[in-house]
């Protein structure tokens, strides 16, 4: 945990994937989100041995004693930290301006579809930069193994990812 615990559970402690919801309540997911972060209030809707479980760990959970349950709240887990990236990069205010239309805040589903909307049309201008700057030799750069065999990268996410690891750099 963020302060140093090391937690070992057994499975039957681990509950049920909570129902909730943050749509209407984001500073409240941004509060629970980490425990090792100026945002961290302490509190969590699971807790295991008097230890509220910040919301990132949920993955390390669920992913061995109960895999078939977090398939359920997988995707709403990785929602909100698309929305928690976003949401601290600037003040709540910076936030809410940009996710906000004729004076009020878009609904929770609209912000994620801007939010990846966005995100698709970044990959896309640094996989157009990755050509540009690879030329040639993109080939030999962009490539993944499948089945022991090689094939180029054409999804725009995974050639944006790669520049990233290969330059270390985003938009020029």
């Amino acid at each position: 945990l963020g302060d140093g615990t090391i937690l070992q559970v057994d499975a039957s402690e681990i509950p049920d994937p909570p129902a909730i919801s943050f749509a209407h309540d984001i500073p409240r997911l941004n509060d629970m989100w980490d425990d090792h972060t100026e945002h961290w209030k302490g509190l969590s809707v699971i807790v295991i041995r008097g230890h509220p479980i910040a919301v990132e760990y949920w993955p390390l959970l669920y992913r061995y004693g109960k895999q078939q349950q977090w398939q359920g709240t997988k995707n709403k887990w990785n929602d909100w930290r698309v929305i928690i990236e976003r949401y601290r990069q600037g003040s709540p205010e910076q936030f809410w301006a940009t996710f906000s239309a004729k004076g009020e805040r878009m609904k929770f589903t609209m912000i994620i579809q801007k939010l990846r909307d966005i995100r698709m049309s970044v990959d896309s201008r640094l996989a157009e930069q990755a050509r540009g700057e690879y030329g040639a030799t993109f080939n030999t750069h962009f490539t993944y193994r499948r089945g022991g065999q090689e094939f180029v990268m054409t999804k725009a996410s995974a050639v944006a990812k790669r520049y990233i690891e290969l330059t270390g750099k985003g938009l020029a």
